[in-house]
Parts: C-alpha cells; sequence; structure tokens
C-alpha cells in the first residue's frame, strides 16, 4: 500500500488572497450603499420642493407659471438640470374647486452624483407628486 504525501501546511497569505477577493464585493456594496442613500436623499428633496411650491400655489403666493422654477432652484444642483416639473390646475378660473397638482420626475441616473451602479437601476424614473385644494384669495 502506499502512503500519500502530504503537502506542507503553509498557510501564509491565505489572508491576503482572501482580502483581494472579497475586497471588490466590500466597496462595491459599501458605495451603493452610499448611492441608494444619495437616491433617496434626492428624491426626498424633489417631494419637499414639489410640496412646498404647491402650497405656495394654492395660497397664491406664486402663479402657475413661476412654479416650475420654484422648484428646480430647491432641487440638489446634480439633479435640476435633467428634471422634469409639470404644474397643473383643475378649474383655473375658480379658486374654490381649483386644485394644484405638482409633479416631479426624473431619473435614478441623475438622482446621484456618483453613476457606480446606474447599471442596476438603469432606466428607472423616480416621481415626486404633491396635490392640493387652492385657498380663495383676497
Amino acid at each position: 500500500m502506499r502512503h500519500r504525501r502530504s503537502f506542507p501546511h503553509n498557510q501564509d497569505g491565505t489572508n491576503s488572497v482572501e482580502f483581494a477577493l472579497l475586497a471588490p464585493v466590500l466597496i462595491v456594496l459599501g458605495f451603493g450603499i452610499i448611492e441608494f442613500g444619495i437616491m433617496i436623499y434626492t428624491l426626498n428633496a424633489a417631494e419637499s420642493a414639489a410640496r412646498d411650491v404647491t402650497r405656495r400655489l394654492a395660497t397664491n403666493r406664486i402663479s402657475a407659471a413661476q412654479a416650475s422654477s420654484a422648484v428646480i432652484q430647491q432641487l440638489p444642483s446634480w439633479v435640476a438640470a435633467g428634471t422634469t416639473v409639470n404644474v397643473t390646475q383643475t378649474a383655473p378660473t375658480d379658486p374654490s374647486s381649483n386644485r394644484f397638482t405638482t409633479e416631479v420626475a426624473f431619473s435614478a441616473k441623475v438622482a446621484t452624483p456618483t453613476t457606480l451602479l446606474s447599471w442596476a437601476y438603469g432606466g428607472v424614473v423616480l416621481h415626486a407628486k404633491v396635490s392640493m385644494q387652492q385657498e380663495p384669495g383676497t
């Protein structure tokens, strides 16, 4: 019977190899978490801007023509250029039944200043929509 020859049990460098294999995955995961957080922040900023501008419209502080630029001014700089703002009214001549709706939409690719994981969310469009009843003015 033949005895198997055992190889030496030298484990020097195995930690380095394991780290080299796992580090890229951990780095992409970390940056993905940061990028997703920035996207959520940007969506929250868009919702806040839409709510603020719709409230100003409903209380007769700005006109519907000024609303789009007012929303854009409140957005983070990296998303402002790629944003679509749509403001509609149900009955512009009757303040007692007029309802303002402000819609803000932008691609997930422009929702973050980095585009590390843009392949993952591709053509996703983020939306913020706010609707308020107009208050009768004086």
